[in-house]
């Protein structure tokens, strides 16, 4: 059954029958906030993070939750969003450098850049038939929509206008989506055998893609951080466990209640990948700042409103553990010389 849209005063309402208080804002300032600064829909789904009563007169509305809580982890997502976002950017950058310095090292030794993107728009290594008309067809595909999106794009229109008929691999990459990004560097690992790629786990790069698009597009990405049950969690693979357990003192229970979000999953994938990835140097040290900021002084700004959450302060407790000595860890406490 549908829905009706709610008007502002419905709205009120009825989050007031769902057990939501206004105590901290009152209902004349969330009505005011509901009509400039954010909507309905989006801000009431930070409500999956607080329990509701299982019994009694209450059942079924929200325990403990104020207007005000939503609006701060509302604020609290907006800068995390804007940071992940920079953090994708990183990588995305330093994984075309990585590219084109594999890609220099292959030309030396005879590769052809023109060849190379022809060989992976064909999958021309692939020995298994089937998989091969199918990667063949999709990656056709997407280059003929790339060249359509941006031939009149201002600016990378000029390279589709010169390239368009015969693109070397080193342009292809500076048109192309992170996904496509990183399907080429997955076939110059496989098929090609680049070893210098070795280091790089397509799997959780694909995790990265999938963080960097829900920022892109302004997904709310703290709306829900319950651990799934355990007929849905699957284990880490052993670099990310390694990885948080070289960061902090994190029990094994919690660590994979905590990863078993798929939401927490990724943001720890992205910063696995931004530490191997990105190297030393001023944007590694800048970005690593903001996340401390951001985790010692940002979000913990109004941490009362959440200190009856245990999902919230378990959750906040885990990233800070794993944020608080990352720049010693990884070597950007200290610019090189």
């Amino acid at each position: 059954m549908s829905k009706p849209i709610l008007d502002i005063n419905q709205q009120i309402q009825h989050m007031k029958k769902k057990g939501y208080k206004f105590n901290l804002l009152s209902e004349e300032k969330a009505r005011e906030h509901l009509l400039k600064h954010n909507n309905f829909f989006k801000l009431t789904c930070y409500r999956k993070n607080f329990s509701k009563y299982t019994h009694g007169k209450k059942e079924g509305e929200y325990e403990n939750l104020e207007f005000a809580y939503l609006k701060e982890l509302a604020c609290i997502d907006t800068a995390i969003r804007v940071l992940l976002m920079k953090m994708t950017l990183d990588i995305e950058h330093f994984l075309k450098v990585r590219f084109m310095k594999e890609m220099e090292e292959q030309i030396s030794s005879g590769q052809d850049g023109y060849q190379l993107l022809q060989d992976y728009l064909e999958d021309a290594d692939n020995t298994d038939v089937a998989e091969k008309e199918n990667n063949k067809e999709k990656r056709k595909e997407q280059y003929k929509r790339m060249i359509s999106q941006n031939r009149k794009n201002s600016y990378c229109g000029d390279l589709i206008k010169k390239y368009e008929h015969n693109m070397p691999v080193w342009v292809y990459i500076e048109l192309v989506s992170f996904g496509d990004l990183k399907d080429l560097i997955s076939y110059c690992k496989e098929k090609k055998n680049w070893n210098s790629l070795n280091d790089i786990d397509i799997q959780s790069l694909d995790r990265v893609r999938q963080l960097r698009n829900a920022c892109a597009h302004n997904n709310a990405i703290i709306n829900n951080l319950t651990p799934v049950g355990r007929e849905r969690q699957s284990g880490s693979p052993k670099f990310i466990t390694d990885f948080i357990i070289k960061l902090g003192n994190i029990k094994k229970v919690n660590r994979k209640k905590k990863l078993s979000n798929p939401r927490i999953n990724q943001i720890i994938h992205l910063l696995y990948n931004y530490c191997n990835l990105v190297p030393r140097g001023e944007t590694k040290k800048t970005r690593i700042d903001e996340l401390k900021k951001l985790i010692i002084e940002r979000i913990p700004k109004n941490k009362e409103y959440f200190s009856k959450n245990d999902l919230l302060r378990s959750t906040y407790l885990f990233f800070h553990t794993i944020v608080r000595d990352i720049d010693k860890t990884f070597g950007t406490d200290e610019l090189d010389s």
